[in-house]
């Protein structure tokens, strides 16, 4: 499919800042889309002038306010209505919950999360907003299963499409356990909610209560 090479990267670009929380330098900006700077600098003139993004100290580029209005008036039904399902979860399991949404055929992306009530010792965040691939971390893997069965796939999605959730550890951050189960949603690749520990877990008690949160937001995806 042809695309418009200046929009592309315009929003490459703007991806980038967003997950540089220090921000990011023109020459930074330049090499990561592997352009000359020349362009990197119009890039980032055309962000700037419509807000989406600023230079500030050290002239690192961040994101500008205009990409905060935006991020606001960005409120799917779906990730309106998750909320309450994934603190409920959060609580139920005593452990972060999040939900995921496939981008494209080989990302997903975590939209949401919560993190139970009462704090444990041990707590693991996940970085909403940044992608990573489809096969890895148990919120992907539940995503694959939804799909038909196919030679190619992996165990892992083969017994996550058995069990009805997918179970990882280790795959994203060293030591924490993933649990998700994977739910159909229309105009949408595929989502997934799930739960992430370290260490130990029940797994089969997780299992079983991302599978009920994954029925409800199916359902309410549908409403």
């Amino acid at each position: 499919m042809a695309t418009l090479q200046s929009l592309d990267r315009g929003l490459r670009a703007l991806s980038l800042v967003s997950l540089a929380p220090e921000g990011l330098t023109v020459a930074e900006i330049a090499t990561r889309l592997g352009t000359d700077r020349a362009t990197a600098y119009r890039i980032v003139d055309t962000l700037e002038q419509h807000a989406l993004v600023t230079r500030g100290v050290g002239k690192r580029v961040r994101l500008g306010a205009g990409a905060v209005v935006f991020a606001g008036r960005f409120q799917p039904q779906l990730v309106r209505a998750a909320g309450p399902v994934l603190q409920e979860l959060a609580d139920a399991a005593g452990v972060a919950a999040f939900l995921s949404l496939a981008q494209g055929d080989d990302a997903c992306v975590p939209v949401l999360s919560a993190e139970p009530a009462r704090q444990t010792i041990f707590q693991v965040s996940y970085r909403i907003g940044a992608g990573h691939p489809l096969d890895k971390g148990a919120n992907g893997i539940a995503i694959l299963a939804l799909q038909p069965a196919a030679e190619g796939d992996s165990a892992a999605v083969r017994q996550a499409r058995e069990a009805g959730y997918s179970v990882t550890a280790g795959e994203l951050q060293q030591g924490a356990v993933g649990v998700a189960a994977g739910f159909e949603v229309p105009h949408l690749l595929g989502a997934s909610v799930g739960t992430v520990a370290m260490g130990e877990v029940d797994v089969d008690r997780l299992g079983e209560l991302v599978r009920e949160a994954a029925a409800r937001l199916a359902r309410l995806g549908r409403a």
